[in-house]
């Protein structure tokens, strides 16, 4: 089996202490479908400060292990959800949440 490399467009160290690979396609899909009229330097620096000074970082275990990390700005809340394997911590997706941490997300387990 032949495995196909993956464009990498950030490695951000979280404040969980984890390594977050930001592929490629991940990050352009974010920027493309929720931040589309700001510029992608921008979006990477946004990810980066949500990623390492959270207000609250909660932990999902469905059929994968995922971080999911809020921030704050301006009353309105930011969210980053982080997939954890044993390969490594992977950048799934970003998008704004409004005024409040979704009711979903209020149920699992905060870890910070």
């Amino acid at each position: 089996m032949i495995k196909k490399s993956r464009k990498i467009a950030a490695v951000i160290t979280a404040i969980t202490g984890d390594r977050v690979v930001v592929g490629e396609l991940e990050f352009l899909h974010a920027v493309e479908e929720h931040f589309e009229f700001i510029p992608r330097d921008v979006v990477l620096e946004i990810l980066e400060r949500v990623l390492r000074d959270p207000v609250a970082v909660f932990e999902e275990e469905a059929a994968h292990l995922f971080h999911v990390f809020y921030k704050v700005d301006r009353n309105k809340y930011l969210v980053v959800i982080v997939k954890r394997a044993d390969t490594g911590n992977f950048f799934a997706t970003m998008y704004p949440t409004g005024s409040q941490i979704r009711a979903k997300h209020k149920k699992l387990r905060r870890v910070r």
